[in-house]
């Protein structure tokens, strides 16, 4: 019970860390054994963010850990999301769901992990068609500017700019990083370089968002300044989308 979206990022986060090479063994044990208790609670999530957090990690898992029910769980949780963008994309409006509001990218994102595991050419269609459509609504002379949280972006509504949170900016660098290693499409490479220079500057304001003193990143950018707080989701978000960057750029 509680927040599906929570939920779907304890689960990438435990299976990114189950296939961590890099971690001691007793780190990537225990997250294998904490997800394993998860998976029967996978399968109830509805949510499509939720579902697409848990997506990516499992596809972490499996790629580390071979177990054929796991990955027939995956490949239903990719079917719920493809059959998502189906059912509402149209010419104009060519996304999951009626509205975006904050992660976005992540829906696009897990039909990339479903293209991965599957190599079935549906899914990767309709991740570049959906990811097309947010990177038109999101990028501008590039600047990216995040949907704003202050009424999100309904279909034939007004689209909010403000507030702009870090966590929508560093969904949107994971996401074309991604795209870029799957496509070798240059344009998902700097799309996502003009999407992590957001947190350096790269706004309608100018300003640095990543506080390079402190370390930390602030909260974010509303129409007139920058929100001077720096909560924990703001700089785990930055150092999530500096990680991401590197991977493509370095």
């Amino acid at each position: 019970e509680g927040d599906q979206d929570v939920q779907g990022r304890a689960v990438w986060a435990l299976g990114y860390a189950s296939s961590c090479d890099f971690l001691p063994g007793e780190i990537t044990s225990e997250a294998a054994s904490m997800l394993k208790k998860a998976f029967k609670f996978i399968a109830k999530l509805d949510s499509p963010r939720a579902i697409a957090f848990s997506m990516a990690g499992i596809y972490y898992y499996i790629k580390k850990y071979s177990a054929k029910y796991i990955l027939n769980l995956f490949k239903k949780l990719a079917e719920s999301q493809f059959n998502l963008y189906k059912n509402c994309a149209s010419d104009e409006w060519r996304w999951f769901e009626d509205h975006l509001t904050y992660s976005n990218s992540k829906l696009s994102e897990s039909l990339l992990y479903a293209y991965l595991l599957t190599k079935k050419r549906k899914y990767l269609n309709a991740a570049e068609a959906s990811l097309e459509f947010l990177s038109k609504n999101t990028f501008k002379d590039g600047i990216y500017w995040p949907i704003g949280q202050n009424g999100w972006y309904f279909k034939n509504k007004t689209r909010a700019y403000f507030d702009q949170q870090p966590e929508d900016t560093a969904s949107m660098v994971e996401t074309k990083a991604l795209a870029y290693k799957i496509t070798k499409n240059k344009r998902h490479r700097m799309d996502a370089l003009n999407a992590f220079q957001w947190f350096l500057g790269k706004n309608h304001l100018n300003q640095m968002v990543y506080d390079e003193v402190t370390g930390g990143c602030n909260d974010g950018i509303d129409k007139n300044c920058i929100n001077l707080n720096q909560g924990a989701e703001s700089t785990v978000s930055y150092l999530l989308a500096r990680l991401a960057i590197e991977e493509v750029m370095y």
